[in-house]
């Protein structure tokens, strides 16, 4: 057993909040959550006293992003929140050499940003962690990265799990009884238009022919059985293609539990040593 990995979280919502039951429970190996931070004080607040606060056990609560940053004992933080929060800490979060997972990866599509973070993490050793999220097949396309031609991802949603999105508002009272193009365009672009629909299509981007290059469908469906998420590439070493049919979180009907999964493993591959499949 190595020593715990003692984390700080960004974001106490649904996600943030079953990443830290998961912690709890053991089932990211050994990590401890030690301090969150959350814009919204009743949230944190309960998230902290469920954690064990109240038996003098549990988290400590932050009012401000640079105190979590400057907990003495923090080694990794946890991004739960939204691509606004990547931008805002990501720096200061490498710049003090703790190392970030981050969820909200439509951030790093950035080339400006990115380069900016690649950048101070080679200069103070944190890394940078990114969970597949709801979908697989990202080992392949880093593999093939060099021979890739092409990449597209459709994103199939009940109209729900788009509501809210600024690329969404023309959808907003329409009837949509069948499948519907919201959307065509790049990674890029969707991004900025579906902040909380399309870090799978962010992370697809980042792991192949980059944001400008991948091409993003997304379609409103009434019927569907999910999130479903459908991935083809094409490459001189093959062409792949990959369906996944996602149960929405049950709290939160925009994130696919498999995202919840995904970042559970990533922070258990952080915390144990030894085999590891893939990348």
């Amino acid at each position: 057993m190595t020593n715990a990995v003692n984390v700080g979280l960004i974001g106490c919502g649904s996600m943030g909040s079953e990443l830290a039951r998961a912690v709890k429970r053991g089932d990211a190996g050994p990590a401890r959550i030690v301090g969150l931070f959350d814009e919204y004080a009743p949230g944190r607040h309960a998230l902290a006293e469920e954690l064990g606060a109240g038996e003098g056990s549990g988290p400590a609560e932050f009012d401000d992003v640079s105190d979590l940053i400057a907990h003495p004992e923090l080694d990794l933080v946890i991004e739960c929140a939204s691509q606004v929060a990547v931008v805002a800490h990501a720096e200061a979060v490498l710049s003090a050499g703790v190392s970030m997972l981050v969820m909200s990866s439509g951030a790093l599509t950035s080339g400006d940003f990115m380069r900016s973070v690649s950048s101070i993490s080679a200069k103070t050793g944190a890394h940078i962690y990114v969970p597949s999220g709801a979908v697989g097949g990202i080992d392949t396309l880093r593999a093939a990265r060099p021979l890739l031609e092409s990449v597209t991802i459709v994103s199939t949603k009940p109209p729900i799990a788009l509501s809210g999105a600024p690329g969404f508002a023309d959808f907003e009272d329409a009837e949509i009884t069948s499948p519907t193009v919201i959307f065509e365009g790049t990674a890029s672009e969707a991004v900025s238009l579906f902040p909380a629909n399309v870090n799978v299509a962010a992370t697809v981007s980042l792991a192949g022919l980059g944001p400008d290059a991948t091409k993003v469908k997304v379609v409103a469906d009434p019927n569907s059985p999910g999130n479903v998420h459908e991935i083809n590439a094409v490459s001189r070493a093959g062409k792949f293609s990959f369906r996944f049919e996602n149960v929405p979180h049950e709290t939160n009907p925009k994130t696919s539990f498999l995202a919840v999964l995904a970042a559970i493993e990533t922070l258990r591959s952080i915390c144990e040593p030894g085999l590891r499949i893939g990348n």
